[in-house]
């Protein structure tokens, strides 16, 4: 029998996807990588969803996403190259007109971690957990 804590910490992440999946479309979410882009379309998570560009610095990106979109979804990592990236990110985000929402990231940090340290590993989490409380249907 699956415990009421998972079924809780399910119901937990799933409303913080739902917000991601239901954000308005001049809403990017800035990941790192290109498996973080395809976890979260696993996870029913549509675009835009922006990759890091290595051969851009930051601040040239952060210019770029803030004259394309209203606001951006940090969604870096939960580990240390992660949390200091996404401080140097809103650092830089913070200059220019676009709002900065890191608050998805700090949840699903609190619910997935220690678990889970990095976002390419939220949509084999999230499919483990509603296997175990007999919700496989994806929710999207």
């Amino acid at each position: 029998m699956t415990s009421s804590r998972t079924k809780r910490r399910l119901e937990a992440i799933e409303v913080v996807l739902e917000g991601l999946r239901e954000r308005d479309a001049r809403t990017a979410i800035l990941v790192e990588g290109d498996r973080d882009v395809r976890a979260l379309g696993d996870l029913g998570v549509p675009g835009p969803i922006v990759k890091l560009n290595a051969g851009e610095s930051l601040l040239n990106m952060c210019e770029s996403l803030a004259r394309r979109y209203d606001a951006i979804v940090l969604l870096t990592d939960w580990d240390t190259k992660g949390e200091q990236l996404a401080m140097r990110l809103r650092a830089n985000l913070e200059r220019t007109a676009v709002r900065v929402d890191t608050l998805p990231r700090e949840r699903l940090g609190r619910l997935v971690r220690p678990e889970v340290s990095a976002v390419e590993a939220l949509a084999p989490l999230v499919e483990r957990l509603r296997r175990a409380v007999g919700t496989e249907a994806r929710r999207v």
